[in-house]
């Protein structure tokens, strides 16, 4: 076997898998400062990418338009929720006030049906049994909790993204020089990759929450239900998880419709599956070209493994992190080892 052929192939082996043990040791370790710094190239790789592409489109200086990605965002979220804050604090408020009541209302339904009497005795029962089982009834204050953490978290991964997006050379050329100079270029092909698939899957998901928003919101107030900005933004917002996003989505208005009969809960049910039908065949084949193909069994082992690990920011960030390891293990383990191997047997 050809000595350089040989390096090569151990080089890609061994890199392999030191990434995948450093990663899930990191993971177990030190899950969510990883997962912060990846929110922070991730933000990063969608100021940039942003510049880039329409620096190539226009043929202006990506210098230029990476400001003008970076304070667009924040100013188009600034003068929406300045002309739409004062309704959309009441409506907050109004769903924060609703929610208990019905919550009342559907346990007042169900306690008409004679067999959730014994049910509840059996969760009464276990949950004095197994002290564990009680905790459940804490979920909500700790994802409230993780929710305020995140927020923390997510401050921080933005400054991050901005010094990055402002130098990402400096940071690239750092992290190649660690490498044997024979695959430096290659190493630097995966990263771009890796940057481009992230920001064609950001841009998509994006795009695609924003038509959620618009849908939704439309939708519920074409059907008349009350509180429809809040609830079509909570249904924009959440779509940015996939598999559970739509879901947790879904929850708060069908708590308000429900209360308006079941006619009104069909209604609105119908209304959130179209949306995500129009989500997923018509504007997500539209983006094909710019969304990483994945698999939902995989992205959904995905969020449930790095949710238990470090809760509501592995559940975000679940996705992103599928592509980039699929863009890794696509360029240098399947093209680099797999794939020249069947070539160097055929020859």
């Amino acid at each position: 076997m050809n000595t350089k052929l040989l390096a090569k192939r151990t080089f890609i082996q061994a890199s392999t898998a030191a990434l995948v043990v450093l990663l899930v040791w990191a993971l177990v370790h030190s899950g969510k400062i990883v997962l912060t710094l990846f929110g922070g190239m991730l933000i990063a790789v969608l100021f940039r990418g942003s510049a880039n592409w329409l620096g190539k489109k226009t043929n202006v200086s990506t210098k230029i338009w990476l400001p003008v990605t970076i304070i667009a965002p924040f100013l188009l979220l600034g003068l929406f929720f300045g002309y739409t804050a004062p309704k959309v604090a009441a409506q907050a408020s109004e769903l924060t006030d609703r929610l208990p009541q019905a919550v009342d209302y559907i346990q007042e339904q169900i306690s008409d049906l004679h067999w959730t009497d014994q049910l509840n005795d059996n969760v009464k029962d276990l949950s004095s049994y197994d002290p564990k089982v009680s905790t459940i009834v804490n979920a909500v204050s700790g994802f409230f909790y993780s929710a305020i953490n995140g927020i923390g978290n997510f401050i921080f991964a933005l400054f991050l993204g901005l010094f990055l997006a402002v130098n990402p050379k400096g940071y690239i050329n750092g992290a190649v020089t660690l490498v044997p100079p024979i695959h430096r270029q290659r190493v630097r092909e995966v990263l771009n990759g890796c940057g481009s698939a992230l920001t064609g899957w950001f841009v998509a998901k994006i795009a695609s929450m924003i038509l959620v928003g618009i849908l939704t919101t439309g939708g519920l107030w074409a059907l008349g239900v009350d509180l429809a900005l809040i609830l079509g933004i909570i249904a924009a917002l959440l779509s940015f998880i996939p598999n559970l996003g739509p879901i947790i989505g879904f929850i708060p208005a069908a708590m308000i419709s429900v209360m308006s009969g079941v006619d009104a809960l069909l209604y609105v049910t119908s209304l959130y599956v179209a949306v995500q039908a129009v989500e997923s065949y018509v504007l997500t084949p539209v983006l094909q070209a710019e969304i990483a193909d994945l698999p939902p069994a995989l992205t959904l082992f995905a969020q449930v493994t790095l949710g238990g690990m470090v809760g509501l920011t592995g559940i975000l960030l679940a996705a992103p992190l599928m592509v980039t390891l699929m863009v890794i293990v696509r360029m240098w383990y399947v093209e680099d080892l797999l794939e020249a191997k069947t070539a160097k047997g055929a020859s």
